[in-house]
């Protein structure tokens, strides 16, 4: 990917989960998002929404670590004009240069409408967040030949089909299966009607701070056999986040309505999620 841009033409995000109680004064922008800054890093930029109003914020350093950037003196400016909530997600479009479009989603998914506003100097910080990457891809699946197949088409979710064919956090049963008991995880039923894709609950994202990237590597029962898969991190206008091309892995692990699959995310010390652990239970 070159600096500045993204490897499919359109242009990179990341997306975050505004937590107010874990915030800090200023906006950290995620490590993983450094390959889509250019070169030659602004010390200013510049940040709008789709009501036309504008901010003007610092991109500096942090200090102690060279590679991690903040939005400074202006994003708790951000946070009081857009009245944001705790629980609500936040996208940042980035157009390669220095400028950043922002949409706020609520607690339902559904984009919230900010207020309209006139163009303003920012003078104040805000409140950090957890991040959860997504860099924007186009709607075809990978050229990997396990992804690409009819079903794995991309189907907008409505927001109350979040919950959709899954359940809450594993019971203590299914923790027992899992490889770190206390890995971030959720289990899944198959619904036939939405089987090529698979949702990732906006509480496990929160409750974990963990951050997605555009990609992500599968490790299910058949990976001594035919290897892991890696699968793409899609995430829709209204504001759901799922893996796409997810209906190979309950192909040709042959998962049935009957059975359960566990969810179990590996994170790095980043809290980056980089390895999606598959395990089933069979049903009757």
């Amino acid at each position: 990917m070159k600096k500045g841009d993204s490897s499919d033409g359109r242009l990179p995000k990341f997306f975050k989960v505004y937590l107010p109680n874990d915030s800090g004064d200023d906006l950290e922008i995620p490590v993983s998002f450094n390959s889509c800054l250019p070169s030659s890093v602004p010390k200013s930029v510049t940040v709008t929404n789709i009501n036309g109003h504008v901010w003007k914020l610092k991109l500096k350093k942090l200090s102690g670590d060279p590679e991690k950037f903040s939005m400074v003196d202006g994003w708790k400016r951000i946070v009081k004009d857009e009245d944001l909530k705790g629980g609500e997600f936040l996208a940042f479009e980035f157009d390669g240069s220095r400028l950043f479009n922002f949409c706020v989603y609520g607690q339902a998914t559904c984009k919230k409408l900010g207020k309209s506003a006139e163009v303003e100097e920012d003078e104040s910080d805000d409140d950090d967040d957890d991040d959860v990457i997504v860099i924007d891809d186009d709607d075809d699946d990978d050229d990997d030949d396990d992804e690409v197949d009819d079903e794995d088409v991309d189907v907008d979710v409505e927001a109350d089909d979040v919950d959709d064919g899954m359940e809450a956090d594993g019971d203590d049963d299914h923790r027992q299966l899992l490889d770190d008991p206390d890995s971030p995880s959720f289990t899944v039923i198959l619904n036939p009607k939405k089987k090529s894709q698979l949702l990732i609950p906006s509480h496990i994202m929160k409750d974990y701070n963990l951050h997605f990237t555009e990609r992500i590597t599968i490790v299910d029962p058949l990976v001594p056999k035919f290897g892991t898969l890696e699968r793409k991190i899609k995430l829709q206008d209204n504001g759901c986040l799922f893996v796409k091309g997810f209906g190979s892995v309950f192909r040709r692990n042959n998962v049935k309505t009957t059975d359960t699959i566990i969810c179990e995310v590996k994170k790095n010390g980043n809290d980056v999620a980089h390895i999606l652990k598959v395990h089933i239970v069979r049903g009757l």
